[in-house]
């Protein structure tokens, strides 16, 4: 068990390899493995695979699937791998619908969440939400900020960082989650609110944390949800706004706003669709109108 184990997880990052490790625990209670000298390899692929279609929750079964890909050679099974894929993606697309449905009539417009950030006197909150707003951000993206009065020449590769310039913030990203595929991201916040808020958490010091710990020490990724709870106006979470954003992108049919918001949040405007799209309720229709207008591919440089 922990040869397999940690031939799966060797080269991942802390949380994934936390994640793949919880998953891969699972897979083995699902096949009754109780002899942690036995690996998952040594069970017929049908079997592990039977197992696995057995689970109801569709992004369960995604995520110990994703084990078995790591220990079966994908190629090797492509066509009863294909087919559990497809029907978890099938039923993973049915949830989505249902909760896009849902979300849809429930969402607070663009233009509430814009007017009640511009409304905000809190400055945590004021700057939270503007960044997760404008920027498009993650969780973490703000959580992992410090707040820096002067420029300097070098700053913590291993933090963000929204450094005051007269009434204009420069941010800085160096952890996000598609870091190491796309770089350091740099944004500048013209607005000079926004300069104030951070001056006013600032006061006097030189460097503060956008958020710590009672204790004084910074917060953990698997605290960052928790924390910023409560530092997004309107009781909205992450996720929320950026189904609003995309709804808003769609309405305006702006594919400009599109290729920004992907830009700024470190991933592509497919996966933006697929997993944020509230208006991504029925699947393209593939029979073309007398007046309707044919799309080409748009390739994004």
């Amino acid at each position: 068990m922990e040869k397999e184990l940690k031939s799966i997880v060797k080269d991942l990052g802390k949380s994934t390899a936390t994640s793949y490790t919880n998953s891969y625990k699972r897979l083995r209670k699902l096949l009754n493995l109780t002899d942690k000298r036995k690996p998952i390899k040594k069970i017929p692929v049908n079997q592990v695979l039977d197992a696995i279609n057995s689970v109801e929750n569709a992004s369960t079964r995604h995520s110990v699937f994703v084990i078995a890909t790591k220990i079966f050679n994908y190629n090797d099974n492509k066509e009863k791998f294909d087919e559990v894929k497809n029907k978890i993606n099938e039923d993973k697309r049915q949830i989505q619908k249902t909760k896009n449905v849902n979300l849809n009539n429930s969402l607070p417009s663009y233009k509430q969440i814009n007017n009640a950030i511009k409304k905000e006197e809190d400055p945590k909150k004021y700057i939270t939400s503007f960044i997760m707003f404008k920027i498009n951000t993650r969780n973490q993206d703000i959580a992992l900020a410090d707040l820096h009065a002067n420029k300097k020449d070098n700053y913590d590769p291993e933090r963000n960082h929204l450094i005051v310039d007269g009434n204009k913030v420069i941010f800085i990203r160096n952890k996000y989650k598609t870091s190491k595929k796309y770089g350091q991201k740099k944004n500048i916040i013209a607005v000079k609110k926004f300069a104030e808020k951070v001056k006013e958490l600032l006061g006097d010091k030189d460097i503060v944390p956008l958020f710590i710990r009672k204790n004084g020490e910074k917060i953990t990724p698997a605290s960052i949800a928790s924390y910023l709870k409560k530092h997004i106006v309107l009781g909205l979470n992450e996720g929320q706004i950026m189904k609003a954003v995309l709804k808003y992108a769609d309405e305006s049919g702006s594919y400009d706003m599109l290729r920004k918001i992907s830009a700024n949040r470190g991933t592509t405007i497919q996966v933006l669709l697929n997993e944020y799209d509230v208006s991504n309720i029925k699947e393209p229709s593939e029979v073309i109108k007398q007046n309707q207008e044919v799309i080409q591919e748009v390739k994004v440089e």
